[in-house]
């Protein structure tokens, strides 16, 4: 017995000790600093794995040398199979590596076999991946998480060649690991100190697509990409590496947006996330995304637009003529009409575009669990079966969207302005904005009319002279349009701007605490015009003063006069606790000279004095 062991040392000796002798090799040290190899090890550029999981190498090294990863996963490839757990073994923990090091050495040289892994076998089989696809969420103001939207790849199987049987795909997710009852306020403090770890998962793409387009009301865009079919299986080779691996999260710049674009670098040669830009978000992915070929032709092979439940919506309703959206509101009203309506007054393509609102408009209304105790289930059958009802006409439109997130600008800006100032000199003015957008460029990907920013600061200076002049920490205005003006369709609106600002347009001196926030309802009066009213509050002092509090009421009218041109008047009247009264008056224009430019005027007027100014804004 004592024998037996010896010879098998002596065997096992002299493997590893061929091993090493190839893993000294030239090539070996050419290969482990390729930049393929070490975006499988997923490094930054400085030579560190984004990897928190130890489990993730095969070295104690390996997170900083991938020489030494690279010599640990061929001595483990090269290790017998327990026949009882052959998924354990490294060649099916890691198949992204192994299809990599195939193509780019002799494996026999090192006594590796290929194996066969039940586990990830059954999961490449299953998906039977013909192609892959990037999809955009647009942002969501309810969710922190979500203010900047959301990236998701989706496996798209071969049998995927409709809609439904495209729910049944797997999606592939990156996010935070944050606990579900989780402070809102605190994820973000948490998450932009990099206190939360992060992972890829996977589920199927119908869970997602239920939750972004159907209870958030998030438009998504699916971009299929033209990946040939070694690089498809490079990449689900990979993502099967990944699914257990955990991240250092950060909300700003390392996160789904970054990970996502770090992902697909390995089957491309361009760079789809810098790694020292200090924010990174999903719509600057799709910029990069879009402009990226591969083998010699467009990467983004097509685009498909997938609208949220009210988009659908609001997009019927808004081909609506006047007599159909009579029609359609009379039908509402009085429900019990649907049965027995008579809509021969309209030709045969206007029913249906009728019914076909009505059936959006339940559909966005109805709770499909509640069954029969919602009302708006039975509406929306009584809809349907109205709907078969009809003479067959042409067939429906398609739902379409121009705001497609690539073609919109870069998500930084920063201006130069000059101000005249009715009680001070003529200054100037500098503006850094990270991120994201205001309410006169809210364009492609963004929320109409609304406006998401991040530490945006605005520094005023004169010949001798550098003042704050507003900071905004986080400034959210969510305004809903409210189109149909149906019942149900009554959405609330809100803003909030945490930070400091002067307290009087007329001082440069007197920098003070800002709160302010308020609730209120908009309308948009006529196509592109939001009109919105508040009542709010807020905190304007430089100590915890209750004279510095307020109570305020806001109207703001926003309008896209074209693609280029925007203006926007806002009307605030604020009443103080110790019985001071100030009306602010602010008019703002914007004229877009390019994708990534633009000319702002903006005249804001308070008790204290009036200025105007004039600025000149890129994106970046």
């Amino acid at each position: 017995m004592n024998r037996l062991l010896v010879c098998c040392s002596m065997l096992l000796f002299g493997f590893y000790a061929q091993a090493s002798t190839q893993l000294n090799s030239s090539e070996l040290q050419n290969i482990a600093l390729s930049s393929t190899w070490q975006k499988l090890l997923v490094y930054n550029d400085n030579g560190e794995s984004y990897i928190q999981s130890d489990h993730f190498f095969l070295s104690a090294q390996g997170a900083t040398d991938p020489l030494a990863e690279l010599s640990a996963t061929l001595t483990a490839f090269a290790i017998p199979v327990d026949p009882a757990t052959p998924d354990v073994h490294a060649q099916c923990r890691f198949p992204a590596r192994y299809q990599w090091l195939k193509q780019q050495l002799d494996l026999s040289d090192f006594n590796i076999e290929q194996l066969s892994c039940p586990q990830f076998n059954q999961f490449n089989e299953k998906q039977s991946i013909r192609s892959v696809s990037v999809i955009f969420a647009s942002g969501f103001l309810a969710n922190p998480a979500s203010y900047y939207g959301h990236l998701l790849l989706k496996l798209n199987a071969s049998q995927s060649d409709s809609d439904h049987k495209a729910l049944q795909d797997t999606a592939i997710n990156f996010g935070a690991d944050v606990p579900v009852d989780e402070n809102m306020a605190l994820y973000v403090i948490k998450g932009i100190v990099g206190q939360y770890d992060a992972s890829f998962t996977r589920q199927k793409y119908f869970y997602h697509a239920g939750n972004y387009r159907e209870s958030e009301l998030r438009d998504l865009w699916e971009y299929e990409l033209a990946l040939e079919q070694q690089d498809i299986n490079l990449l689900l080779g990979h993502l099967w590496e990944l699914l257990d691996a955990d991240y250092q999260y950060y909300f700003f710049n390392r996160n789904c947006a970054f990970h996502m674009g770090e992902l697909l670098q390995l089957v491309l040669t361009t760079k789809l996330a810098a790694n020292k830009r200090l924010w990174m978000t999903p719509q600057s992915i799709m910029q990069n995304l879009s402009a990226v070929n591969y083998n010699g032709k467009p990467l983004v092979h097509t685009i498909t637009y997938h609208p949220s439940r009210q988009s659908r919506l609001y997009q019927r309703f808004s081909f609506l003529n006047k007599p159909q959206r009579a029609m359609l509101h009379n039908l509402v009203n009085k429900p019990d009409h649907i049965k027995n309506i008579d809509l021969s007054a309209f030709v045969i393509a206007e029913q249906h575009e009728i019914v076909d609102t009505l059936i959006d408009y339940y559909q966005f209304l109805r709770k499909e669990a509640a069954g029969t105790n919602d009302e708006n289930n039975i509406r929306y059958k009584q809809a349907v079966l109205l709907r078969y009802q009809l003479p067959p006409g042409p067939g429906a439109d398609k739902f379409s969207s121009a705001a497609q997130p690539h073609l919109g600008r870069k998500p930084s800006y920063s201006s130069v302005q000059i101000m005249g100032n009715s009680e001070t000199a003529t200054y100037g003015l500098l503006q850094l904005r990270p991120a994201y957008y205001d309410a006169l460029d809210a364009e492609e990907g963004h929320v109409s009319f609304s406006a998401l920013s991040m530490g945006e600061l605005v520094l005023g200076f004169t010949d001798n002279r550098l003042f704050l002049k507003d900071l905004s920490l986080l400034k959210i205005e969510s305004i809903r349009a409210n189109l149909t003006g149906l019942p149900g369709d009554r959405n609330y609106s809100w803003y909030l701007d945490v930070g400091a600002a002067q307290s009087k347009i007329g001082c440069v001196s007197c920098a003070a605490v800002k709160v302010n926030s308020g609730i209120g309802y908009g309308v948009e009066a006529i196509p592109r015009l939001n009109i919105s009213g508040f009542i709010g509050g807020g905190y304007l002092g430089k100590s915890l003063n209750d004279n510095d509090s307020y109570l305020a009421t806001k109207l703001i009218a926003t309008w896209y006069t074209t693609e280029r041109l925007s203006a926007r008047l806002e009307l605030e009247q604020r009443f103080y606790s110790d019985g001071r009264t100030d009306h602010l008056t602010k008019l703002n224009s914007r004229l877009a000279l390019t994708q990534n430019s633009d000319i702002r005027i903006a005249v804001s007027r308070d008790n204290s004095a009036t200025e105007v100014g004039l600025a000149l804004g890129w994106y970046w």
